[in-house]
């Protein structure tokens, strides 16, 4: 094996070691319930809610990951508040939706400090916890460096390199991957952070995104393994390849028989923007990368707990894993994010809490759930208060109990502001059953007039039964049977809109209007 990869891969035979660590025992006991927990919240990029074995996906390996959700709270209904990454990355730094903070691709507003002290990270640094911050920013800033942020910081802009040459104190150099970099990154920071204090490490992995399928290899359309980078690495060497994987375009399907041309054309940038997912061969391809990413990140889960322990932490240490939002690879004959379909909007999103009563682990939890919830959760894992516009609910409560929650949400409100590549904007409501989406055209970037929506009409609008059709294939939005069922959720999602659009104006009076 090629030794520039000589880190073995974290698979069956490593679970072993890490199981210890998630059963805390009588030690775990002796940790003062008011001792604040550090917190270690790890975020992928692109990643979709079935994309463990976990899961329930049918032959990725990812036995850390699975050894984390057998000793957890996995989330099964989480949805993402905005499905493109920088606004996602925004919402969960501030807490709140984009129409709230303006933060997004399709809106010129940039983060200023007057936002960030009403961070989740801010308020913690305020209440005492050390700060690491390792792996993709992506947030548009003005007015400070994002080194000035966090007591320790290894962050990039933008989608950020898959390869990276570095020399070992012994002057071997080698060739690593942006997980494997992250993941040192996040090793160092462990090693020197002070003892003294509880900490909140943020890690952000740029994988399994799309730029990485074509950084990877560039020849999207053969297999990457020819890569002579990847030569002998334990994953990328060749995992999966003589699996005869299905994928979505083996049935190709006609977009616009899902979203009209009207509304969304694909030549104006999607399908070139996501072309590997519209060819039959780059489309399996791009599921052997995607899914050998997804195991890297396993990989890397594994050795972080693994250090966890090493280091006497995991008995006090909280990790939240989530993702910015999920993709399509191929479904409805498309790629990309930025739509409400639930490949989409839906993250993986679990919580290993190793205080938690024994009767809670391995629990799935079927509560609607939104990204905004994961920065209110940190904060109330460190017992520091909200600020008045983070939106979410803490799901530190569903952790502890296995009860049902009392007073919990029955729907969620969904949105998307990114227009570019003909996309629209998009406003939905989702509750159990049901899921209502509305889609508006606005000219280039959208503007407050554009969120208002008094008497518009939506140029199409879509309306899925979530329990007979999971696939979300039949648009029932003009059927009259169910009239009365999407009259309601229309209401329920005007409702929404007109409280955040309050809450926009009320968000400029106290940030943006100094």
């Amino acid at each position: 094996m090629n030794n520039q990869f000589r880190r073995p891969i974290v698979m069956q035979s490593r679970i072993i070691l890490i199981i210890p660590l998630l059963i805390p025992g009588v030690l775990a006991s002796r940790v003062a319930a008011a001792d604040p927990p550090n917190i270690l919240f790890i975020l992928t990029d692109d990643q979709r809610d079935d994309s463990f074995s976990g899961m329930g996906h049918a032959w990725v390996r990812t036995p850390n990951i699975d050894g984390l959700l057998a000793r957890g709270t996995r989330f099964q209904n989480a949805y993402i508040a905005e499905p493109t990454c920088r606004p996602s990355r925004a919402a969960i730094f501030l807490g709140c939706h984009e129409r709230v903070n303006r933060m997004g691709f399709s809106s010129t507003a940039k983060l200023i400090p007057s936002q960030w002290k009403d961070s989740y990270v801010a308020l913690l640094k305020n209440a005492g916890y050390h700060t690491g911050y390792v792996g993709k920013w992506h947030v548009l800033r003005q007015g400070f460096s994002i080194e000035s942020l966090f007591d320790f910081c290894e962050a990039h802009d933008g989608h950020g390199q898959f390869y990276f040459d570095v020399e070992d104190p012994s002057g071997t150099k080698r060739t690593i991957t942006t997980n494997r970099k992250k993941t040192d990154d996040a090793i160092r920071y462990l090693d020197s952070r002070p003892t003294d204090k509880p900490f909140c490490l943020s890690i952000c992995y740029a994988t399994p995104h799309g730029s990485k399928v074509r950084m990877m290899h560039k020849r999207v359309a053969e297999s990457a393994s020819l890569n002579p980078k990847l030569k002998g690495h334990p994953i990328y060497g060749g995992m999966y390849r003589d699996l005869d994987i299905a994928h979505p375009l083996q049935q190709t399907q006609n977009p616009y028989s899902h979203i009209p041309r009207d509304v969304m054309d694909q030549d104006k940038g999607r399908n070139k923007t996501y072309s590997y997912d519209y060819d039959l061969a780059s489309n399996k391809e791009h599921h052997y990368r995607y899914y050998q990413m997804v195991t890297e990140i396993d990989q890397m889960v594994g050795e972080l707990v693994d250090m966890l322990k090493k280091r006497g932490l995991d008995r006090n240490t909280v990790l939240v894993f989530a993702s910015d939002h999920g993709v399509l690879m191929g479904e409805y004959g498309m790629g990309g994010k930025g739509l409400l379909y639930d490949l989409a909007e839906k993250i993986p999103c679990f919580i290993y809490d190793p205080r938690a009563a024994k009767d809670t682990r391995g629990q799935v939890r079927s509560e609607l759930v939104s990204s905004l919830d994961i920065t209110t959760t940190l904060l109330d894992y460190a017992g520091v208060e909200k600020s008045p516009f983070m939106d979410g609910r803490s799901l530190k409560p569903l952790v502890q109990s296995t009860s049902p929650a009392k007073s919990w949400r029955e729907g969620l409100f969904l949105e998307n502001l990114y227009v570019g590549r003909d996309t629209p904007l998009q406003e939905g409501y989702v509750e159990e059953d049901w899921k209502y989406i509305r889609m508006y055209k606005p000219a280039r970037h959208y503007t407050d007039a554009d969120l208002v929506h008094k008497g518009d009409e939506p140029v199409f609008e879509m309306l899925f039964n979530l329990k007979s059709d999971q696939g979300e294939t039949k648009n029932l939005a003009s059927s009259p049977e169910v009239k009365e069922i999407k009259a309601r959720l229309q209401a329920m999602c005007q409702r929404e809109v007109d409280r955040l659009n309050r809450a926009r104006v009320d968000y400029q009076s106290q940030y943006l209007a100094q």
